[in-house]
């Protein structure tokens, strides 16, 4: 029919040629941080992919990767997730991704092969393997793309298959995995620095480990802040951040324990530790009652009863504050009027400071020189008399610690041979850790163990005789250290009569003036040291302060 004819401009010419946009995008990458660094395997993808597009006339105008990132998880890659975003939001698209090869785009396989789909069919952006020359400009080429693609997540799938079984075996003999933390030396056969190269894995305390087993210890005592912590160290040439020494408090790696979790549960490992696996559980009691282990307050030397002085209205702590007009310091509750006291004496006071309080409380719990070796000889008999009690309790702990153990080894075996299943094995394994933690918390609040108890007594006593003095002499840390031991909760400030009173003391010095009050009073002399005519003892049991007095 002639008139048909007129219809040929509607039909589309599949012999007009079709001009490209000929502007391409490159990406590269490697799996792992060894590989960016030593094998440059990055900068030959990059000067393969600008020398494919040299050959083939395509102009690369934007190139993104160039890193390590690992393909376990496509979107878990920042420049491989920037690289598609790219796609999906710019208006003019690129021609083709060039990739050196598909196993470098993904190995997520299901996964890659949707996204490749997406990015071809619907944003029309090809991609181009440039080792093999296969793209996606062709339904063959597009199929050669996914089988490469299923290929590299099978690559990946059998060589999770023998690695991953190894590791598994690596960490549970022991080892540890990726670099050891600061105050440690880490000898291996895979490591950067030629000076650690080792046959065996052996990861060794080094001198800054030395000091930090210091700092371990003074976070256990109680009496130091981090920020103590912190300046202490950088005294010693260690320089760390409130960061750092707030994940080395709650890394077990300092306890000797591994919780990689290739190995399901922990390990214990085979570098020394710097804290013991108790020791370790105390700084996590005391990270508990305050997180961040930081004190912000600024304390000054004039100042020394801060944080220690409370108002006995209201229960607050009493702020310290200067008066600059007349370079004086006082102490004063931000809730009650009118209650303050001035931090030192002047020549114009009309009242006792806040100081002369303090050594006049100080005053009332020195012992007596005279009766010293009394009290000694009095304390020594309490102690081993309160202490043999607690014994016999920390034997059937002891024992219930040992049933624990045993009931959790054979839920591993149960659960190894199949006789339980997966669900029930971790409900009963959690159960059991949770007891024997309780039990171990026991154990460490329990009987207290003193190697020279004739020597502590003695060091007490000399310190208890001058108390005041000792106070007097000390820097604010030592006066802050010896506010914790004595008053742990506080003093506090009676406006009305202008005087001290304190709700909660340290037993022992409690102890110690009580039976310095008792020989004083008794006029006939009746020194009988029999326990049944001793004074009554607070608690269970006598402990002695091993630091602080």
């Amino acid at each position: 029919m002639a008139h048909l004819e007129y219809f040929n401009r509607y039909m589309t010419d599949h012999n007009k040629p079709i001009i490209p946009n000929f502007e391409v995008w490159s990406y590269t990458r490697v799996s792992s941080k060894e590989q960016f660094e030593q094998n440059s395997s990055v900068e030959r993808q990059i000067e393969a992919n600008r020398e494919y597009a040299r050959i083939n006339g395509l102009s690369i105008v934007e190139e993104f990767g160039g890193t390590y990132e690992s393909a376990k998880s496509d979107f878990t890659r920042k420049e491989f997730t920037r690289l598609i975003d790219k796609v999906k939001k710019s208006r003019k698209k690129p021609y083709a991704i060039l990739v050196y090869k598909m196993s470098r785009f993904s190995r997520s396989g299901g996964n890659a092969i949707g996204l490749v789909s997406h990015l071809v069919d619907e944003l029309k952006v090809h991609l181009i393997e440039v080792s093999t020359g296969l793209n996606s400009t062709t339904e063959r080429g597009k199929a050669s793309i996914w089988e490469s693609l299923f290929h590299a997540f099978r690559e990946n799938l059998e060589r999770k298959e023998i690695i991953i079984p190894n590791m598994k075996a690596f960490v549970k003999a022991g080892n540890w995995f990726s670099k050891a933390p600061i105050g440690y030396d880490h000898y291996g056969p895979r490591v950067k620095n030629g000076r650690f190269l080792s046959q065996k894995q052996r990861i060794i305390v080094n001198e800054t480990g030395k000091t930090l087993r210091e700092a371990w210890k003074w976070k256990i005592s109680g009496y130091y802040s981090d920020v103590q912590i912190l300046g202490k160290l950088a005294t010693l040439g260690i320089d760390l951040d409130a960061k750092k020494i707030s994940a080395m408090w709650r890394n077990p790696f300092y306890c000797g324990i591994n919780t990689n979790k290739l190995a399901g549960e922990p390990v214990k490992g085979k570098w020394e530790p710097l804290v013991s696996v108790e020791d370790f559980m105390k700084v996590q009691q005391i990270l508990q009652k305050n997180p961040s282990g930081y004190q912000h307050k600024k304390e000054v030397d004039e100042r020394p009863l801060t944080r220690l002085l409370r108002c006995d209205l209201c229960d607050c702590y009493m702020v310290g504050y200067k008066n600059n007009q007349k370079n004086l310091h006082y102490y004063r509750c931000l809730k009650c009027n009118g209650v303050s006291l001035n931090a030192k004496d002047t020549i114009k006071s009309r009242r006792k400071s806040a100081e002369r309080l303090f050594i006049e409380l100080l005053e009332q719990y020195q012992v007596p020189a005279k009766i010293a070796p009394l009290i000694k000889l009095q304390l020594k008999k309490l102690f081993e008399h309160y202490n043999e009690e607690n014994a016999v309790s920390n034997e059937q702990l002891e024992k219930q610690l040992t049933i624990v153990k045993g009931e959790i080894k054979q839920v591993k075996i149960r659960f190894g041979l199949g006789k339980i299943d997966k669900e029930t094995y971790d409900l009963t394994s959690n159960h059991l850790n949770e007891h024997l933690l309780e039990i171990n918390k026991e154990l460490n609040s329990g009987e207290v163990k003193i190697s020279n108890l004739e020597t502590l007594l003695e060091n007490a006593m000399k310190n208890l005789e001058n108390l005041s003095k000792i106070w007097g002499l000390s820097n604010l840390e030592g006066k802050r250290i010896l506010h914790k031991t004595l008053f742990p909760e506080g003093i506090f400030y009676n406006p009305k009569n202008h005087e001290y009173l304190t709700r909660k003391s340290n037993q022992f010095i409690e102890l110690v003036a009580s039976i310095s009050t008792h020989y004083s009073e008794n006029k006939k002399r009746n020194l009988q040291f029999e326990i049944e005519n001793s004074f009554p003892v607070p608690g269970s049991r006598l402990e002695l302060p091993t630091s602080g007095l």
